[in-house]
């Protein structure tokens, strides 16, 4: 997805985030690096996907700290754990197969909420299990559930994108539901990035128990000039995508020729410039397929 000029706001919001605990001249230095970057390099023909690459690599460079957010994945991942056991609970009383999955997928979709430094967006996780629930009941405006259950029953094997680690603790409803179906493929990061899910989060919560791992990369989506070899051999293979957030959207729009009808994006519209993008309302919960 091109770089909006809102974006840039956004971005520096997440650096100060990032280096929430540095010393003040490291934060001045990190702000003046980046606003730098911003000042070469900003512009409707890169991607936000590459730039928010190249303002991490400033701050890791800067910081040496490789996981700046871990307190707070840390902090979303116990919340979630807390909440998960109702929301089983709940899932585990419908009967009807198909019934079941379209609230696993609504519930995975519910676990997009729980992202940090989005300047459109904050996630109370005090009030989590409530978040979860009124997406469960919310009208989306744009909903392939019916056609990615049919390629679902259709599937034989299924790659699992992930997105924040938080997340992740719902993804294990919808991933239990798929595994019904066919073999599930995860796709973590390769390494902490942002409060993103990667290698580590997926075992932690015994996902590889019943999963291959194939890690995609130190980046946020699928950018796919960085992608593993692995990944991208499955990508190509896999009968279906689940393509968790809004950094697979921004990264998958780039790639028109592999957007074939197989891929299921879940998504919260959690800023302005993709939910203009999508033309959804901000905040809108989005299902469809791409």
């Amino acid at each position: 997805m091109k770089l909006y000029p809102e974006c840039v706001p956004c971005m520096l919001q997440r650096a100060i985030l990032f280096c929430r605990d540095e010393e003040e001249e490291v934060r001045y230095r990190v702000m003046r690096e980046l606003c730098e970057l911003f000042s070469k390099r900003i512009s409707p023909k890169i991607t936000t996907t590459e730039i928010a690459y190249e303002r991490n690599k400033i701050i890791e460079g800067i910081t040496h700290n490789l996981d700046p957010m871990k307190d707070i994945k840390e902090e979303s991942i116990r919340k979630a754990l807390e909440v998960y056991p109702r929301i089983e609970r709940y899932v585990d009383r419908i009967k009807d197969d198909e019934k079941r999955f379209k609230i696993a997928m609504r519930i995975a979709l519910a676990g997009n909420l729980i992202e940090f430094g989005a300047r459109d967006h904050v996630i109370d996780l005090d009030r989590l299990e409530e978040e979860i629930r009124n997406v469960i009941n919310e009208r989306l405006i744009i909903d392939d559930t019916d056609g990615i259950y049919e390629k679902v029953k259709n599937s034989d094997e299924i790659l699992y994108v992930t997105d924040n680690a938080g997340e992740l603790v719902f993804d294990r409803i919808l991933i239990r539901e798929l595994l019904r179906y066919a073999e599930v493929i995860i796709a973590p990061l390769s390494r902490p990035v942002q409060d993103d899910a990667w290698i580590e989060d997926v075992k932690r919560l015994k996902i590889d128990e019943t999963c291959k791992i194939v890690p995609r990369g130190d980046f946020i989506g699928i950018w796919f000039e960085k992608c593993t070899p692995e990944f991208v051999r499955e990508f190509d293979d896999a009968d279906l995508i689940i393509a968790k957030g809004m950094g697979c959207y921004e990264t998958l729009v780039d790639y028109p020729e592999r957007l074939n009808g197989r891929i299921a994006l879940l998504m919260k519209a959690k800023c302005e410039p993709v939910a203009k993008d999508v033309n959804v309302p901000l905040g809108s919960g989005v299902i469809m397929l791409i």
